[in-house]
Order: C-alpha cells, then sequence, then structure tokens
C-alpha cells in the first residue's frame, strides 16, 4: 500500500505531475571509512529535492545526478516481512556511477529508492519523495559491453527485512550473557548440560 499526501493525489487527479524514480547508495571511503549518501534519478541534469527517509522518517534535502540511473526494476509491493529483492541498473561510463562504486566501497551499501511526482511547470515536487524500497546492495557487477554496445553497473539489492534473517550464536554463550549483565547465570551451563545425567523417581546407586 502506498502512502501519498493530500497534495500528491490531488496532483495525481488533476493529471498536472510526472512520476520520478529516485536512488540514494550510502557508499563508504575505503580509506577512513566514512560514508557519503550518492543520488541518481531518472531524468536529465543535476536536481535537488526533498526526500522522507525510509529509515529515520525524518524529511531532508538530497542532490541527485540525471543520466546515470538507467532503469530499476519491479518493486513488490507487500506489507509481510518476505525478504524483496530488485535491480537497479545504472550506466557504467557515467562520472558519478564510476566514483561511487570503484573509488568509494559499494558492497552491503544502504540503498533507497524513492518515488516522487513532479511539476512540469516548476520543476519542484510536489511532496517530499518517499520511499519504496529500503535494503542493501549484494552485488555491483560491471558489465563492458561488447564493441557498440552499452557499459552498466548492475546493482543486485535485498530488502531491509533481510536482517531478520540473520543469525547470532553468540547470544546463547555464557561469556556473552554476563556481557550484558554480570550476575546472569541462565547460560552457564549449556556447554556442559548436555552430559548430565539424570535420574527421574529413584536414586541413582544399585538396585539390591
Amino acid at each position: 500500500m502506498r502512502s501519498l499526501d493530500a497534495a500528491e493525489i490531488s496532483a495525481i487527479a488533476a493529471r498536472t505531475v510526472v512520476a520520478r524514480d529516485f536512488v540514494v547508495i550510502t557508499v563508504k571511503d575505503r580509506l577512513t571509512g566514512n560514508s557519503k549518501p550518492v543520488g541518481f534519478w531518472s531524468d536529465a541534469g543535476a536536481f535537488s529535492c526533498l526526500v522522507k527517509n525510509g529509515r529515520t522518517g525524518l524529511v531532508e534535502a538530497q542532490a541527485f545526478v540525471g543520466g546515470a540511473l538507467v532503469s530499476i526494476g519491479d518493486i513488490p509491493l507487500t506489507s509481510d516481512i518476505s525478504v524483496r529483492t530488485v535491480e537497479v541498473v545504472l550506466s557504467g561510463i557515467d562520472a558519478s556511477v564510476i566514483d561511487a562504486t570503484k573509488t568509494y566501497d559499494a558492497r552491503n551499501a544502504p540503498i533507497t529508492i524513492y518515488r516522487g511526482y513532479l511539476n512540469p511547470d516548476t520543476l519542484e515536487l510536489v511532496a517530499p519523495a518517499k520511499s519504496r524500497f529500503i535494503g542493501f546492495i549484494d552485488e555491483a557487477p560491471v558489465v563492458t559491453p561488447a564493441e557498440g554496445g552499452a557499459s552498466t553497473v548492475t546493482l543486485s539489492c535485498a530488502s531491509h527485512t533481510r536482517e531478520l534473517t540473520r543469525k547470532n550464536p553468540d547470544v546463547r554463550s555464557h561469556e556473552s550473557q554476563i556481557l550484558r549483565k554480570a550476575d546472569d547465570d541462565f547460560y552457564h551451563d549449556t556447554s556442559v548440560v548436555a552430559d548430565w545425567e539424570l535420574f527421574w523417581g529413584k536414586d541413582k546407586g544399585r538396585v539390591g
């Protein structure tokens, strides 16, 4: 289910806006580890607008590069916690794409796909763009084409619900438990309890 502002609903009904997609990737500096958001949008030229951050819910300004976003795959609109996947194709010869995927580290980078509605007369969004997909980049292979072909970078992305499938075996150890609470002995005997001999209904010993 999509949530739209009243201004967006009115503008769509009046057919006075056009939809535009926006992609924000948060890449890391390979030396310092500092993060940097990089934006691309489905139109030409540089563009700046407000987006509603899908992770924080805050409205913030974001700059976008035009001409680099080739396509976005179908995004399943589900309300459950299943892991969704989507492919984002970027131009492999765009300087901003090369910088984001080669100069910076895009492995497992957070990615958000937004949808906004642009007024062609004012060249402004009628409301902050809202997220349609929140996730992480799994792979970002660069396709080197044959002569005359187009070079692309295909981002294979998984939704943030993938985090719910992660397992952390450390939470079941005594050492980990006492780091949280020093006197918590709940897992104290987990490493040896499997070897315990239990005698139910009688005392241990020989019969007779």
